[in-house]
């Protein structure tokens, strides 16, 4: 497993550290080809949302979030739950070869695994809103 590593933006920090996750995922998905660290910004991302990473069937990215969206809290329950989740879930879509991106998101007092619209962009909030009410895939409570 390769794992690239970016400074976050400024003012941001990741939810995880990078050993620690690279021992998570290592020890439950020790077939994916990537575990990156990145900051993200794109287009259709709502500011008032935490998007905490986005991953497929080769890739698992860790994303950086602003300081008031993150609490020792959240950070553990990313830790002990999220990621073991994620790691399961790309097992699972490498198993049957899905390609399509998805992301995990705070929302409504749980973390959401939402699927990236078109083009492989980061899902708006009303996005997120449709698509949890018509797949609701809730990862854990939110902290």
């Amino acid at each position: 497993m390769k794992t690239a590593f970016a400074l976050p933006a400024k003012g941001e920090v990741y939810p995880i550290e990078k050993k620690a996750s690279a021992r998570i995922v290592r020890a439950l998905c020790p077939e994916l080809p990537l575990l990156a660290f990145h900051t993200m910004h794109g287009p259709k991302m709502s500011p008032g949302r935490p998007y905490l990473a986005t991953y497929s069937f080769h890739y698992l990215r860790i994303l950086s979030l602003r300081p008031e969206f993150l609490s020792d809290r959240l950070c553990a329950t990313f830790s002990e739950r999220v990621l073991p989740y994620l790691c399961g879930r790309i097992v699972q879509i490498r198993a049957v070869s899905f390609t399509w991106p998805l992301v995990v998101v705070a929302i409504e007092g749980g973390m959401y695994e939402v699927t990236c619209s078109a083009g492989g962009l980061f899902p708006s909030s009303e996005e997120i809103a449709r698509y949890i009410k018509k797949h609701p895939r809730r990862i854990c409570e939110a902290p």
